[in-house]
């Protein structure tokens, strides 16, 4: 329970990170401690994996200056710092993945790095595609057909995936809508929100990968109260923060370098505008005819 409300807190602001907590009170350690802090500044992530007897070594410190540190950053011992090092990295930050060292070196046994990751995307999919429901898919794809209006939303890289989503959803069905608009705030757009108790209502179209900023998981709790269906697509490793939707579509997003890879989501959200398609019915065919017209009148493409 005490891992998850950390990982809750760190998702809102709230609990400082680890290299925060080091960078806050630097100026405060001793040389020696100074020197360790020096070590885990370097490469965050690799404390998760270490002893306090092996981090001491490798600063050339003793396992007491370990102790000293850890206290002095507000963890209770060094298991609770390695706790923290690790959520770092389940919680997508880039520099707890880095690798220690420089670039990692490969021999000629080694795969080739370019076939390495194309190998890691191929395995994202993969297991992607062994979590994902048909059934649940199909759902989704009849709450898209069905709503009144959807409104897509994402932020930092989530952002140009649930701009991907628009752009295919868009080919098949009007109404559908970024929230918020460049220059807007979420609750002029939200206020306007409709369930749909006596008819069709808006869909809320979320795209929340890991490192979601704290304005999104408010909005997944604020839908929630408010009663909006919502399709959220989040990745499959970090905590969600508040209970997730009905319409959760976890995907694969861990890569070998330090930044995620997204192709798992990408796949998922095509299958969703692969299985509207068909559902939109005459009026779908009609759209795509009257875009593809507009398309040769305007010299468009």
């Amino acid at each position: 329970m005490k891992q998850a409300n950390s990982a809750t807190s760190a998702s809102d602001g709230a609990e400082p990170s680890l290299t925060a907590r080091i960078r806050e009170r630097y100026g405060d350690l001793s040389p020696l401690e100074r020197q360790l802090a020096d070590v885990i500044l370097a490469c965050p992530g690799e404390l998760s994996g270490y002893s306090a007897t092996e981090l001491a070594g490798r600063a050339g410190v003793s396992k007491m200056t370990v102790s000293r540190l850890v206290r002095r950053l507000g963890y209770a011992g060094f298991e609770e710092a390695r706790l923290a090092a690790r959520r770092g990295g389940d919680w997508g930050s880039p520099l707890f993945l880095l690798p220690p060292g420089g670039p990692a070196s490969t021999s000629e046994s080694d795969p080739a790095p370019l076939e390495a990751h194309f190998q890691r995307s191929a395995e994202a999919l993969a297991a992607t595609a062994r979590q994902t429901d048909p059934a649940l898919l199909a759902q989704a794809a009849r709450a898209l057909a069905d709503a009144r209006r959807i409104w897509v939303c994402g932020a930092r890289n989530s952002a140009f995936l649930a701009g991907y989503a628009r752009w295919q959803f868009i080919q098949v069905r009007g109404e559908v809508h970024q929230l918020a608009a460049s220059g807007e705030t979420m609750a002029e757009t939200l206020a306007d929100l409709n369930p749909g108790d006596r008819g069709p209502g808006d869909l809320l179209f979320l795209v929340g990968i890991r490192r979601r900023p704290p304005a999104i998981v408010r909005l997944l709790r604020a839908v929630r109260e408010r009663a909006i269906p919502t399709i959220l697509i989040a990745d499959s490793h970090s905590v969600l923060e508040a209970p997730p939707p009905p319409l959760t579509f976890r995907c694969e997003t861990r890569s070998l370098a330090a930044l995620d890879t997204h192709v798992a989501a990408l796949a998922v959200i095509h299958a969703l505008a692969a299985e509207l398609i068909p559902l939109t019915g005459p009026a779908g065919r009609a759209r795509i005819r009257a875009i593809e017209d507009l398309h040769e009148q305007l010299g468009e493409l």
